[in-house]
């Protein structure tokens, strides 16, 4: 493991991404393609400004597109699409993660245009085999609620199918049969990725197609979207960019899974040049030039607040947030983040191959609000903070635990000197025992599994970190169970031997 990094490993580190941050701009410079831009823009600001943030936040590349009406102003790739070193272009595919929720609220929109769906319906009027661990409450959730998220299934259970090895919507759907309400139907905002999946089970229902049918013929294909895809497996025979994942600070190359039963919450794939269209067609009442996949109604009441949102201080629409007035989504999944802003007449979409749960996390964002600050006018804010920095404080906590860990247990094995064992010192002694090796071990363990997510899903999406908690914990535990039978036993020396007995830590 890398988190025992010495002080002259750790100068060496600091050195090394200087030197790579002072390179990276110099050999990024004239590899991406840019498109031409129709209206005035100021694109030189907008390259510095998205190359200082590419150094800064130290991620492999992205890609950018703006639209202010119903043109598109500039479209342009940063940076390097995987190990190859290719460089990222306009058409390099990214996975959109839950930027993909507002493709499956306007699909919804569109059938419910065609009188296929009502909004207020129950699911089980189009899903009769849903089903959750209420029953009766199971029966009173309408589509209204899944598109609002406030279902009252919580943001842990919609988290659970990143784990998952389930191949269709439907299996995911049915395996939701023993998922409890942590709130009741209609009352509280819960994000979860889970209402996102059942509307694609119901687009699948009522249309007749597989949800990735679906999209394509009636979300990609008027869209003129020719660099979007709804299988992982597929995109990558057309350039998928390469996610990449933060290890302990260092950004490795990650092997994307297909994950199609999430395809309605978190996966589909698209381009920067792709999401051009689509951001105008949001832009503009559902119309793309001549075309249109929905009625301006249609994409004002996926832009409307339905309720408050409490993470994000604003308000939900139907895959859709409403902050500060800007109609928004973040997606984010294991390697892959996206942003897409509409403020006004401007749309903004970011997309980067790579992702950090533990440091970049609240960064990333940083690239499209610049953005949006430049076509404003306004100067952006381009202090990300030390991230190289900040991953060496962790990294080195890390490592004193492990340390601390290790001496711990070598000293169950060291013969040591006895010393005198009072009642202060036990009672020391077994206050530690229980804080160190059993309240906090257990805390990790089932805090990290019932309130954030499985195990697995911490595993995927906090690579290193979260294995070394895991692994830490249980040491910890059985470190604490030794410890327990070296007190027992000394105990029992004491009351055999008299009070001269000792006892070794």
């Amino acid at each position: 493991m890398k988190g025992t990094i010495c002080p002259k490993i750790q100068t060496l580190m600091i050195v090394l991404f200087m030197i790579a941050g002072s390179i990276l701009p110099l050999l990024q410079t004239g590899t991406a393609h840019a498109e031409a831009a129709p209206h005035a823009v100021d694109t030189a600001t907008i390259d510095k400004f998205v190359e200082s943030m590419l150094d800064k936040l130290d991620v492999p590349g992205m890609a950018v597109s703006i639209v202010k009406g119903d043109q598109i102003i500039y479209t342009k790739g940063y940076g390097h699409s995987g190990p190859d070193g290719q460089p990222v272009t306009p058409q390099t595919p990214f996975i959109l993660g839950s930027s993909s929720k507002s493709f499956t609220a306007l699909a919804i929109m569109q059938l419910v245009e065609q009188g296929k769906i009502d909004l207020d319906a129950p699911v089980q009027h189009y899903l009769p085999e849903f089903e959750l661990e209420d029953k009766e409450a199971s029966k009173t959730i309408r589509v209204r609620h899944l598109l609002n998220h406030n279902s009252g299934i919580s943001t842990f259970h919609g988290r659970t199918a990143f784990s998952n090895t389930v191949p269709t919507i439907d299996e995911l759907i049915h395996g939701l049969k023993n998922t409890p309400l942590t709130e009741p139907v209609g009352t509280q905002f819960q994000y979860s990725n889970a209402n996102y999946d059942i509307l694609g089970g119901i687009i699948q229902a009522v249309s007749g197609k597989s949800y990735a049918e679906y999209i394509q013929d009636h979300v990609y294909s008027p869209l003129d979207m020719k660099n979007s895809y709804t299988s992982t497996s597929e995109a990558k025979k057309h350039g998928l960019a390469t996610g990449y994942q933060s290890i302990f600070g260092f950004m490795v190359p990650f092997e994307q899974p297909d994950n199609p039963s999430m395809l309605a919450s978190a996966y589909l794939i698209s381009s920067a040049e792709d999401m051009s269209h689509y951001v105008m067609a949001q832009l503009n009442g559902g119309k793309f030039h001549d075309i249109s996949v929905a009625t301006a109604e249609s994409v004002a009441q996926m832009h409307q607040s339905a309720i408050k949102d409490p993470t994000t201080g604003g308000e939900y629409g139907m895959g859709w947030e409403i902050v500060h007035g800007v109609v928004q989504h973040p997606g984010d999944v294991e390697s892959f983040h996206s942003d897409m802003k509409l403020d006004g007449n401007i749309g903004v979409a970011v997309l980067i191959n790579a992702h950090d749960y533990l440091v970049r996390v609240s960064k990333l964002s940083m690239v499209a609000d610049g953005i949006l600050d430049i076509m404003h006018g306004r100067e952006p804010v381009e202090d990300a903070g030390s991230i190289t920095g900040t991953h060496i404080l962790i990294d080195t906590g890390s490592a004193a635990v492990m340390i601390t860990l290790g001496v711990s247990a070598f000293n169950l094995f060291k013969r040591k000197k006895s010393f005198r064992l009072t009642p202060l010192r036990v009672i020391l002694f077994a206050f530690c025992l229980v804080l160190f090796n059993v309240v906090l071990p257990i805390t990790v363990l089932y805090g990290f599994s019932h309130t954030f997510a499985p195990w697995s899903v911490v595993f995927s999406f906090l690579p290193g970190l979260g294995h070394i908690a895991f692994i830490l914990s249980i040491l910890s535990l059985v470190i604490g169970a030794a410890k327990l039978i070296v007190l027992v036993h000394n105990l029992r020396l004491r009351r055999v031997k008299g009070s001269g007995s000792g006892i070794t830590t």
